[in-house]
């Protein structure tokens, strides 16, 4: 992993993401997290302050990037909820099968190198019942946006790190396995210019 990815990125990932109406979305996300809870794509944490320790067994997080994991040690430090970070990537989850009761993403399957493996993954390791929350921005419902989402994506991944704008993220759950029902796609005003080309979702996904 280069300089850039590493050091100057998870720095410029946190300012770009560090407004309030991220971190509502963010609270509304993982305040739903209950028993044994995964978040896969931890970054550097900015979750973590919400999740609610009434609900919350223990929270797993798995994080590739090094820089990522440390800048997010202050915050595991401070964490309201019992919490272990596990190196590794999505693709690969180093857990036993129906290990959890919740898995989280949050802006994550827009940077995975393979989101259906991913996702698969994220089945596995769920026990029956158990609810995938994401919150993600996906490819758009508007032809004309979604063809600068495509033309755009090659840079975005160099600017983002792997970054994609045009992922159709809900349909990767559903083709998973995952009970998914209709999401509505709202844009996000923090993201300034980029809004019409990075539309959120967010969703509830269960195993069955």
């Amino acid at each position: 992993m280069g300089i850039y990815s590493e050091r100057i990125f998870p720095w410029l990932l946190d300012r770009a993401l560090g407004h309030p109406a991220i971190d509502a979305r963010r609270a509304s996300l993982v305040r739903g997290a209950t028993g044994d809870v995964l978040e896969i794509g931890f970054g550097s944490g900015a979750t973590l302050p919400f999740y609610d320790a009434a609900k919350v067994k223990q929270l797993t997080v798995v994080e590739p990037s090094d820089g990522m994991n440390r800048r997010a040690a202050g915050r595991l430090a401070a964490s309201p909820v019992p919490v272990r970070s596990v190196p590794g990537a999505g693709e690969g989850l180093p857990f036993a099968d129906a290990s959890f009761d919740t898995v989280v993403t949050c802006l994550t399957l827009c940077s995975v190198d393979d989101p259906p493996k991913v996702l698969a993954e994220i089945r596995r390791v769920l026990r029956p019942g158990g609810q995938f929350l994401f919150l993600e921005h996906v490819l758009s419902d508007n032809v004309d946006r979604r063809r600068w989402q495509v033309r755009l994506t090659p840079l975005q991944k160099v600017i983002g790190v792997g970054c994609h704008l045009d992922r159709d993220t809900a349909a990767f759950v559903r083709a998973a396995g995952l009970a998914l029902p209709p999401v509505v796609q709202e844009e996000e005003r923090a993201f300034g210019a980029l809004a019409p080309l990075t539309p959120l979702i967010a969703g509830q996904a269960l195993r069955d």
